[in-house]
């Protein structure tokens, strides 16, 4: 198993982006743990 570390920086949770980024990872079939 891999393991990546993935950090949203502050303008994107402002802009509210970090549904969308999550929406994509899980698209991609990764499984996000947190």
């Amino acid at each position: 198993m891999e393991t990546t570390y993935v950090m949203v920086k502050p303008d994107g949770v402002q802009r509210g982006l970090v549904g969308e980024i999550i929406n994509r990872f899980e698209r991609k079939g990764l499984r996000l743990v947190g």
